[in-house]
């Protein structure tokens, strides 16, 4: 990774410095700048896969600095910084094109993540247009436009090498739309796919960047949640379950579960998570249940 370079446009040395550190260490090339004029600059001359700037900042706040960055390097997967309580700029940036946000305080290991699914989204994607799209229709779900269940497959054992270098918790959340079958036959299949994705979008502005979100089959979705232990999968959980039930006409059941506390493999681990669902179903619905 000596050869990908990251831009970092933050204003605050300390926090520059802290970003910088974390992604030596993981072996990129930083580019640090002080002002929006000397990151563009940058850009102009050089290849950046990831940008990442403050999204409150005096001089050009995120979702300008994401539109100029753009305007240059369509390619280039723009972070935006921001604290917890300035979540919506952040999201309002990410409505502008950005690819996601880091949050304050730092966690070196979602920084670490975020751009490392940052540069391999690039190098995916940086190719002919024509290529991109036989490449979206190889990962992604025609009709949500989230990722497919055999992308899906390729990214989660990605996830568990990582594991295996820097052991950590890995959790999973299998989703389905409660009641599917009868919203359809009533409501008719456009409707059906309608809610589809809508629940798409729902989940998407309910969990992390770091988050990975795929169309598992039919009316069932599958989140993999990194460096998550079990409590934090189910504040996720609930957290889902409420926005299904506050923005659809329907809700979900969840099931949860995490590596290495339910189980050693991949295979075990999904079949934990669906056993769960199953229970959560079984058990009444729009609830999430744990192995």
């Amino acid at each position: 990774m000596q050869d990908v370079n990251i831009l970092v446009f933050e204003e605050d040395a300390q926090a520059a410095k802290t970003i910088e550190a974390v992604l030596k260490s993981a072996g990129y090339h930083v580019w640090l700048a002080s002002s929006p004029a000397e990151a563009l600059t940058s850009l102009r001359s050089n290849v950046f896969p990831a940008a990442i700037a403050e999204v409150h900042s005096a001089k050009m706040n995120g979702t300008h600095f994401t539109q100029e960055v753009h305007k240059i390097s369509a390619g280039t997967n723009v972070l935006v910084i921001t604290l917890y309580s300035f979540i919506n700029s952040a999201i309002e940036a990410m409505e502008a094109g950005a690819y996601a946000y880091i949050t304050k305080p730092f966690n070196s290991s979602e920084i670490r993540i975020v751009v490392e699914r940052a540069v391999e989204r690039y190098f995916l994607l940086s190719t002919s247009d024509e290529k991109d799209y036989f490449v979206d229709l190889a990962v992604r779900d025609g009709l949500t436009g989230l990722f497919n269940r055999r992308y899906f497959n390729e990214l989660i054992n990605m996830e568990i090498n990582r594991l295996k270098r820097a052991p950590s918790s890995l959790s999973l959340l299998m989703l389905d739309i409660d009641n599917f079958k009868i919203y359809n036959d009533t409501q008719g299949h456009p409707a059906g796919d309608e809610l589809l994705k809508k629940c798409a979008k729902v989940f998407k502005n309910s969990v992390r960047a770091v988050d990975i979100i795929c169309r598992y089959g039919g009316e069932e979705f599958i989140i993999m949640l990194p460096q998550t232990d079990k409590p934090g999968a189910q504040i996720i959980a609930e957290r889902l379950r409420m926005q299904a039930e506050l923005f659809l006409p329907t809700t979900i059941s969840v099931g949860i579960a995490t590596l290495p506390q339910d189980a050693q493999s991949v295979e075990d681990l999904i079949q934990k998570a669906d056993d769960a669902l199953y229970q959560a179903k079984k058990s009444g619905k729009n609830k999430w249940c744990a192995a």
